[in-house]
């Protein structure tokens, strides 16, 4: 029998995304091919789906549902549909994002202990910050210590100093996850962009950085704009959407699209080609 990843206990295990579904859903939505792409590391990849993995026990998935829920409902909706930048949230705000990046972190974890490429001191404080958060998410804790869990949900970038060509639409068209240890300031990070909604959990911050009106309090609160964030880990996250901006599509792929296009003739009013849009007066104003 396998062992769930979370409660430890030998059951048969789910097959889990670890980014929820309804964000899967909503670029399929906004997307005029009703198709994902294989994400920043594969372009020429078209899916219906996220990617699943046997991670969690039946039990363990409704523990996470609840608060998916209510994500969704009060927050990325909102985003998508009506713009939302403000918003008014309960503890199951931090509970989602810690049980989203817990996914992540545990699975990175695995990968980082296989490889051996990070000293033993780097990966004792990703084990112990992957510990706080199951026992928070098991309700073994109330707390997650010295862990802060931070929301930005992305505005529209209209300005012409973005260093991406089309920022609007990587980072609302896509979904990615990934841990991160910034060595020249001892600082840990664990992050997801939700098609535009970003989330974090930092385990230690770096000693310049700034996070303005982003923190999520355990026990609920409310999130307003202005946002600011000044850290390397977005500097980061820039470059990896900068690299994969420049994957170029196969032919194959690009014909498959435009017959995709030919048989929806609502394919302009797609979201995604709005986004580009947006991009494309950006590149206007960086020329002029």
């Amino acid at each position: 029998m396998p062992t769930c990843a979370l409660c430890k206990y030998d059951k048969p295990l789910m097959g889990s995304h670890v980014i929820p579904q309804f964000v899967y859903d909503r670029i399929k939505a906004n997307s005029p091919t009703g198709y994902l792409r294989g994400g920043i590391s594969d372009v020429n990849l078209r899916k219906q789906d996220g990617d699943k993995l046997k991670l969690l026990c039946g039990d363990c998935e409704q523990r996470f549902s609840k608060a998916e829920k209510t994500f969704s409902e009060e927050v990325f909706r909102p985003y998508h549909e009506s713009g939302t930048l403000c918003f008014e949230y309960g503890p199951w705000l931090s509970y989602f994002i810690c049980s989203v990046n817990w996914r992540t972190l545990h699975l990175d974890n695995i990968g980082f202990h296989k490889k051996k490429e990070w000293l033993d001191e780097i990966l004792l404080v990703l084990d112990e910050a992957e510990r706080v958060l199951s026992d928070y998410l098991l309700g073994n804790r109330s707390d997650i210590g010295s862990i802060e869990n931070h929301i930005c949900p992305m505005f529209e970038i209209t300005g012409s100093d973005s260093p991406l060509k089309e920022p609007n639409f990587l980072f609302r068209a896509s979904v990615f996850d990934y841990t991160w240890f910034v060595p020249a300031d001892d600082a840990f990070y664990v992050c997801a962009n939700l098609a535009g909604v970003l989330i974090f959990t930092i385990i230690r911050k770096g000693v310049n950085d700034i996070w303005d009106n982003t923190l999520v309090s355990l026990n609920g609160g409310s999130i307003k704009q202005p946002q600011r964030i000044n850290s390397p880990l977005i500097c980061n996250m820039v470059q990896l959407l900068d690299q994969s901006s420049q994957n170029s599509i196969s032919q194959k792929q690009k014909d498959k699209i435009i017959e995709s296009l030919k048989k929806n003739p609502e394919a302009s009013q797609a979201k995604s080609f709005q986004y580009r849009k947006l991009d494309r007066k950006l590149q206007d104003n960086q020329q002029g």
